[in-house]
C-alpha cells in the first residue's frame, strides 16, 4: 500500500490531480487509515498509470476515465482516435484560426458545448484549446487576424450559452463577475460566469474594463455575495489591486486568472475556471 505522496511520485501524478481523479471519475477508491489518509495498493497505481498516460496522449479525463473503468487491459493500447468526443480534439482552434474555416469553427464549438458538463467543457477542452491557439500564434503559424477570428467567435458562443441558461430564483446568491480598468481578455471569466450560472448561482456580469469607481458603486448597489474578477495578465495587476482594496471592506472578492497570487486582500479560485466555478457554487448554494 501507498501513500498519496509515494503515489504520486511512482504515477508521476500531482497530489491534486489523484485527488480530482479519484472524485470526479471515480478511477481508483483508495483505502483509509485511522487517520483518514489515503493508501493506495498496485491494481491503483497501475489504473493512474494507465489514465495518466491517455491524458497525456490527448484524451480528455473523463474519457479517460470511462475506458479505464470499462477496459483496463485495453487501455494499455487504446490511442486518442478510439473516442469520438470532441473534448479530445485541442487543435481544432488552431485549425480553424489558421484556415479562417468558419463552417467547421460553429461547427466545433457547437459539438464541445452540447456536452452535458459546462465546467469539463471549460477546464478539459476550451482553456486547453485556447492555450494552443496562443502558441500558434506566438510561432506565427496562426496570424493575428486568425486569433482574432477564432477568439471573437468563441466570446460569442459563451455569451449565447451563458443567455440562454435558466434565470436562478430569486433567493439564489449573487455574484459580480468582470474585469478590472483597462483589462479586457474576457475569454477565461466569461467562461467562469457561465459555469457559475449554470449551476444556479445568479451572476450579473460587468464584462471588461471598468473603472474602479464603478465596481465600487455597483457593490453598494447590488449588495452581491462575492465579487470574483480576474487577473489574466502582469499589466492587469495595478488595476485589481486598486479594485481589490476599494472592494473588499464591503464584499468577498476572489480573483482567477494567471496572476491572481500576486493581489493580496482577496482569495485566490485556482486556475481552472470551470472547477473553480462550481466550487464557489456549492460554498454559496450551502451557505444560503
Amino acid at each position: 500500500m501507498y501513500t498519496v505522496g509515494r503515489t504520486a511520485d511512482l504515477t508521476g501524478v500531482p497530489r491534486e490531480t489523484l485527488r480530482k481523479w479519484e472524485q470526479r471519475y471515480g478511477v481508483v477508491a483508495p483505502a483509509r487509515t485511522e487517520g483518514n489518509y489515503r493508501l493506495y495498493d498496485d491494481e491503483a497505481v497501475r489504473r493512474l498509470v494507465v489514465m495518466r498516460d491517455l491524458v497525456d496522449a490527448g484524451w480528455a479525463p473523463r474519457e479517460a476515465a470511462r475506458r479505464v473503468l470499462e477496459d483496463p487491459a485495453g487501455a494499455l493500447t487504446a490511442s486518442p482516435a478510439d473516442t469520438g468526443s470532441p473534448l479530445t480534439h485541442r487543435d481544432d482552434l488552431v485549425a480553424c484560426g489558421r484556415d479562417f474555416d468558419v463552417v467547421r469553427l460553429e461547427s466545433t464549438l457547437d459539438k464541445a458545448f452540447a456536452q452535458a458538463d459546462l465546467d469539463e467543457v471549460v477546464d478539459e477542452w476550451l482553456m486547453p484549446s485556447l492555450v494552443r491557439l496562443g502558441e500558434a500564434w506566438q510561432r506565427g503559424t496562426v496570424t493575428v487576424a486568425g486569433e482574432h477570428f477564432a477568439s471573437a467567435a468563441v466570446l460569442r458562443r459563451l455569451s449565447q450559452a451563458f443567455h440562454e441558461l435558466p434565470h436562478p430564483p430569486s433567493e439564489a446568491p449573487r455574484v459580480l463577475v468582470g474585469l478590472a480598468r483597462g483589462s479586457r481578455h474576457e475569454l477565461g471569466v466569461m467562461a467562469f460566469a457561465m459555469v457559475l450560472r449554470s449551476r444556479g448561482v445568479a451572476v450579473t456580469y460587468l464584462g471588461g474594463d471598468l473603472p474602479v469607481e464603478a465596481w465600487v458603486d455597483t457593490v453598494h448597489e447590488l449588495g452581491p455575495d462575492a465579487v470574483v474578477l480576474a487577473v489574466p495578465t502582469v499589466e492587469d495587476l495595478p488595476a485589481v489591486r486598486e479594485a481589490v482594496r476599494a472592494i473588499s471592506a464591503n464584499a468577498t472578492v476572489l480573483l482567477g486568472g494567471a496572476h491572481q497570487g500576486r493581489v493580496e486582500g482577496a482569495e485566490a479560485l485556482g486556475h481552472q475556471p470551470g472547477a473553480a466555478a462550481v466550487s464557489l457554487a456549492g460554498r454559496l448554494l450551502a451557505a444560503g
